[in-house]
Order: C-alpha cells, then sequence, then structure tokens
C-alpha cells in the first residue's frame, strides 16, 4: 500500500447498510457526553447494542478517521473519542466541550459525505441503457455483415421468385 489510500475503499464506506445510522449516533455520543473517551463497552452501553453496519463501534469508528480516533491500549482493548474534541482548548472544568452547532456542523458532513458517495457510486446507472443499445446494434450489425458476406448461389425456377441456397465453404 502506498503513502496514499485508495480511494475505492474510502468511496464506499457510507455506503454500507446502516453505516450513516451508526456514523450519526456515534458522533453524538463522542460529542455530546462529558467523557470524551469511550471503550467498546462502554459505546455498547450507551448506544444500547451493537452497530448495524459492522462487527463493533471500535470499526465503524477506524472506517472514518474523518471524524473518529481510535487508540489501542497495551493491556488491550481500544479507546474510541473524536478527533475535533481534541483540538480544542479545554474548560475551566478541564473538559472539550462542543458547540451544539458544532456538533450539527458534524452531522451535516456526515450526512454530506453519504449523499456525495451514494452519487458517485450511481453516477454510471444511466449509461446501462446506452450501453445495451450499442452492444445490440453491434450485435445486429454483425448479424447483417455475416449474412451479407456469406458465399451462396442463387437459382432460378420456374416461379418468379428467387431462392438463395446457400453453400459450404471449401
Amino acid at each position: 500500500m502506498g503513502l496514499i489510500p485508495s480511494r475505492r475503499v474510502e468511496d464506499r464506506q457510507y455506503l454500507k447498510v446502516g453505516r450513516l445510522a451508526d456514523v450519526l449516533a456515534l458522533l453524538q455520543v463522542l460529542a455530546l457526553d462529558p467523557y470524551s473517551h469511550r471503550s467498546e463497552d462502554g459505546l455498547q452501553s450507551e448506544l444500547q447494542g451493537p452497530p448495524k453496519s459492522e462487527k463493533d463501534w471500535t470499526a465503524v469508528a477506524k472506517e472514518h478517521p474523518e471524524f473518529f480516533r481510535v487508540k489501542v491500549k497495551q493491556e488491550g482493548g481500544s479507546s474510541v473519542s473524536l478527533i475535533a474534541r481534541h483540538v480544542l482548548p479545554k474548560t475551566e472544568q478541564g473538559t472539550r466541550e462542543l458547540s451544539p452547532e458544532f456538533v450539527g456542523q458534524l452531522i451535516t458532513s456526515a450526512v454530506d459525505l453519504h449523499d456525495r458517495q451514494l452519487k458517485r457510486n450511481e453516477r454510471w446507472t444511466y449509461l446501462v441503457p446506452i450501453w445495451v443499445a450499442l452492444l445490440a446494434g453491434i450485435f445486429t450489425l454483425g448479424t447483417a455483415l455475416v449474412t451479407l458476406w456469406s458465399p451462396h448461389t442463387v437459382v432460378r425456377g420456374s416461379t418468379d421468385c428467387d431462392q438463395t441456397i446457400r453453400t459450404p465453404a471449401k
């Protein structure tokens, strides 16, 4: 793998069934909860179960580095946090809090990313009828040319109609 990750994998993360809902739920919990870091058990408890699009919440967070940071602990397990909370200055209470407006912008960004990936994934669908018509035309033209150029003999009978008899190629 090179320095620049492949766009193929990244461009399809939001297209998994239930992924947008999972990302939005994870964003809300990690943005609005007083605890900025959560373990898998803590996320499952707060979100009342596993995600719909992946085996666990940590896997969802790993696939969306645009919003989340996953830190693997030495004693096992991992901690998931929202990247935006790490760049804010601490309040007098020693916590980093996001404004509701900023949380709304994060949610809007996730929805926009989903919509863009969906649109990019569906952009080729209007070309399907064009390709089908093009292939049908090519096969029709090919059949007509083969019929036209194939060797044949014309036999004139006592009727006014001409009959074509095909002779096998020698």
